[in-house]
Order: C-alpha cells, then sequence, then structure tokens
C-alpha cells in the first residue's frame, strides 16, 4: 500500500485569518520595537550625562576652574543637606592663588575640577555655574526619549488594528450577506 508522504511545500490547513496573522505578526513587532525604544533610549541617556554644558559668567566676571582639595560629600549626604561645600582652590585672573569653601555636587572626588565664576580680585561670584547634574540630565533625556518612543509605536499599532479590525468587519459583512438568505429563508 502506497502511503502518501508530506512535501515539504505542503501546508498544514489553519483555522486563522490572515487579520489574525497580522495581528500576531504586529504583536511581535510592538515587543521587539518597544525593547528596541529602550535601547536607543539608553544611548540617549547616556549620550546626555556625557555632555557637560558649562553655562557663560555674569558680566564682569570670569570663568575659572576650581580645583577640589577634599572630596565632597557622598550622595547620600545629599538628601540630608542640599547646601554641600567643599574646599577648593583656584587662581584669580591676576594669578592669586585663594582657597575657600565652594558649594558643589555630592560625589565628587578629590582632585576634580569645577567651574566657578570669580570677580577681577577672585572672589567667587557665583559658585553655581557648574555643569547641571549628568546622572540627572541623562535619566530625563532617556526616560523623555523612551516615553516619546512608546507613545509613537502605540499610536502605530492602534491604528493598524484598527485597519484590521475594519477589514475583520467588512469580511464578516461579505460574509454575512451571502449566507443570510439561506438562514432567513428569503432564498
Amino acid at each position: 500500500m502506497d502511503v502518501p508522504t508530506p512535501r515539504d511545500d505542503d501546508q498544514e490547513p489553519s483555522l486563522f485569518r490572515a487579520t489574525d496573522r497580522g495581528r500576531r505578526s504586529l504583536r511581535h513587532a510592538q515587543l521587539v520595537l518597544g525593547l528596541l525604544a529602550i535601547a536607543v533610549a539608553v544611548l540617549v541617556g547616556g549620550a546626555a550625562a556625557a555632555q557637560q554644558v558649562v553655562p557663560a559668567p555674569a558680566p564682569g566676571t570670569t570663568l575659572v576652574t576650581a580645583e577640589l582639595l577634599e572630596p565632597s560629600p557622598l550622595p547620600e549626604v545629599a538628601m540630608l543637606n542640599s547646601a554641600l561645600t567643599t574646599r577648593a582652590r583656584w587662581t584669580a585672573p591676576g594669578g592669586t592663588q585663594h582657597t575657600g569653601q565652594l558649594p558643589v555636587v555630592a560625589g565628587l572626588a578629590k582632585g576634580d575640577h569645577v567651574p566657578v565664576a570669580v570677580d577681577a580680585g577672585g572672589s567667587v561670584v557665583d559658585a553655581r555655574v557648574g555643569a547641571a547634574d549628568p546622572l540627572r540630565a541623562g535619566l530625563v533625556a532617556g526616560l523623555s526619549t523612551l516615553l516619546a518612543c512608546w507613545a509613537v509605536l502605540a499610536l502605530a499599532v492602534s491604528l493598524c488594528r484598527s485597519r484590521l479590525d475594519a477589514i475583520d468587519a467588512e469580511d464578516w459583512e461579505t460574509g454575512w450577506a451571502r449566507v443570510e438568505p439561506e438562514w432567513s429563508g428569503r432564498a
């Protein structure tokens, strides 16, 4: 007795409609693109954290670099006390060396350099001239990118799903119009 063997090009009959297969593909694409958005957000956040923008000093002041003589307090201390100071040394525009307490961000090491605005005599005018907190900038940029990517992805998925629903509704109407006369006895 000769038994037919299945060929590779034979496809198993499926109860799935084309729109069902489209929805499954859409779910897979949504998962992959959602994970890709996370990777992009991490890259953007890392790039933003690496940027250090130093604003221009006020008129009549000069921007100099101060070297920390001791490490700044740990971030845990910053949670309890927002006014952190550390001893630092800087050179005035005239060449004289100055040493004093400067407000700084938490977690800086001894020997780190921070920008500070000084007047002509070398006195600190505004010690908050430093770069923005890179960790905060990176988190904000990364989370903003992630939320924007996910919002665009959600909109695209919603539009695709509504189109698939419209196709299913059209198929339902066409099929019902074909069998309704027999079911209702009008045929």
